[in-house]
């Protein structure tokens, strides 16, 4: 009596969230794994297999439009590009600075200096096209994905907790873990989240992820969360404690690391309030 039907129960999978970060993961993840696949085997140049895994990252975002607008069919508001080169700009600008916040406090406690710089600006062609492919690809998946989906149904702080969680997870199977490093990028998954909360688009969260990480490998030759060293602009050299200068695992097992991008999640976090952009819980949002 005046109940309105329930929604049939192919609608009702659909919407189910699980089903939703499932389905998105595979129409973003197929096209680029394919694409980079194809790439790496077949061409020898090591700068045109990067062009191809940032190829590869682009048709999965278009793939992952065409499912949200076809599947889901609303807006694909997280992908918009009004105003995206400024928010990817300032993202990356932003990223590198931390880090270059990060290296000058390690230097000035002694464990950091810099040795020599690189004969020609090239050496940091190929990893600003790999970090600018990996920074949009982890924060689609993460954060445009799945950290999307999850504050829909339980709201900003929880889907924030999850989104620390998980990037920290993803991060436990990387060579040189530790316990500060493992923090340290949980911290940063909450930075990053909160970044996408901002704006509601991936592009801010992805180009901090990028200048992050392109600043310490392209610039300062130093590990990236336990990844091998390669040769950038830079030749630096760590010593002193683990705690000091992050060990093996790089700047980000840091504790001075820690602070900063503790620091920086937090003054994110409270210009989200500011801006009124968290969001409660679906159970919260259902008795108002």
């Amino acid at each position: 009596m005046g109940g309105t039907a329930a929604a049939p129960l192919g609608q009702r999978i659909l919407r189910f969230p699980l089903t939703r970060i499932l389905l998105a993961l595979v129409f973003f993840m197929v096209p680029f794994l394919l694409i980079q696949a194809a790439s790496t085997n077949l061409l020898e140049a090591k700068l045109y297999s990067r062009l191809g895994q940032l190829l590869g990252a682009v048709m999965g975002c278009l793939s992952y439009a065409f499912y949200v607008t076809r599947i889901e069919k609303r807006a694909v508001s997280e992908l918009g590009l009004k105003g995206a080169l400024g928010e990817y700009g300032a993202g990356f600008a932003l990223g590198g600075l931390m880090v270059c916040a990060s290296v000058a406090s390690i230097a000035a406690l002694g464990g950091l200096r810099a040795l020599s710089l690189a004969p020609t600006s090239s050496v940091i062609i190929l990893p600003l096209l790999m970090h600018i492919a990996v920074g949009l690809i982890e924060e689609m998946m993460l954060r445009g994905i799945f950290f999307r989906v999850v504050q829909e149904s339980v709201g900003s702080w929880l889907a924030l907790l999850a989104s620390g969680l998980v990037f920290g997870g993803m991060h436990l199977v990387n060579d040189n873990t530790s316990a500060l490093g493992i923090a340290n990028i949980a911290a940063a998954g909450v930075f990053f989240a909160a970044a996408f909360m901002l704006t509601g688009r991936v592009w801010l969260c992805a180009a901090l992820h990028a200048g992050w990480n392109f600043v310490q490998d392209g610039v300062f030759s130093l590990a990236v969360s336990g990844h091998k060293v390669k040769n950038g602009l830079l030749t630096t050299q760590l010593s002193g404690p683990d705690w000091l200068t992050g060990g093996a695992f790089g700047i980000e097992g840091s504790a001075v690391d820690l602070v900063l991008v503790l620091l920086a999640s937090a003054a994110m976090v409270l210009l989200v309030q500011r801006r009124g952009r968290m969001v409660q819980p679906a159970w919260v949002r259902g008795r108002g």
